[in-house]
């Protein structure tokens, strides 16, 4: 994070920041220094330059759609050649502009398939995998291997494909109608956040927090989302709960 950036989160003037850093100031009263401790370290970066891994394997997983690649470089406001310098892995890191707008094109074109017989026999050559390998919350860290096994996607014609996928349709949910039946099995089923991970090919832990997500969604526009079925526990309920459930 840059100086600015940490001021920001932490509510710390940059000046004293800097300070910090440079080794000109040797102590703080210990309400900054609390404010710099609780910034959390997977905050967003605004500037600067940022691992390239999670747009290396963002745009690899577009090639293996077939998308061309200058139709992934207007999707990312960026040129082709970054494109194909990031599917050849040649930069350690990049600018976080450029990472946004890697993590646009993706969200954009990730659901569809391409036409570019080139670039999907150019991913098959090199073993790159299509975005459902990938799961959204690890995307981005090194540590992480795709699920090999996936099957490529092919776009879902037609409108609610949500609730399609809820009555049994094989259809392909995108990330909106993925949230939109995460939201309804975790508002309508007594089904635990594991077995609704297996559902919708998830981890627990990516369910249980897209779950925390959509209900501060709810909370901010002005709605309640919670769990509106009855999910037995091995106490009895008290009435504040009886009531919070009824």
């Amino acid at each position: 994070m840059t100086t600015w950036q940490i001021g920001r989160e932490s509510g710390v003037e940059p000046s004293t920041v800097r300070r910090l850093l440079s080794g000109q100031q040797k102590t703080v009263w210990s309400r900054t220094a609390d404010k710099i401790l609780s910034v959390p370290l997977d905050v967003r970066v605004s500037l600067g330059d940022v691992p390239s891994v999670g747009a290396v394997r963002r745009v690899r997983a577009l090639y293996a759609l077939g998308h061309f690649n200058y139709e992934i470089a207007s999707a990312a406001g960026t040129s082709r050649d970054t494109v194909c310098a990031l599917a050849g892995g040649r930069w350690p890191t990049i600018k976080v502009a450029v990472d946004d707008g890697v993590r646009a094109a993706y969200d954009r074109l990730s659901m569809s398939t391409g036409q570019s017989a080139k670039t999907r026999l150019w991913a098959q050559r090199n073993g790159w995998v299509p975005p459902l390998a990938w799961d959204d919350e690890t995307i981005d860290d090194p540590d992480a291997v795709p699920h090999t096994d996936v099957v490529e996607p092919v776009a879902t014609e037609g409108r609610n494909v949500a609730a399609r996928w809820l009555m049994g349709e094989s259809v392909v949910l995108d990330r909106q109608a993925r949230d939109e039946v995460l939201q309804h099995l975790f508002e309508w089923t007594n089904s635990t956040t594991e077995e609704i991970a297996a559902r919708l090919e998830m981890t627990p832990g990516a369910a249980d927090r897209q779950w925390h997500r959509i209900k501060k969604q709810a909370a901010a526009e002005g709605r309640r989302v919670w769990r509106r079925v009855f999910v037995p526990r091995e106490r009895q309920i008290n009435q504040t709960e009886m009531e919070e459930a009824a």
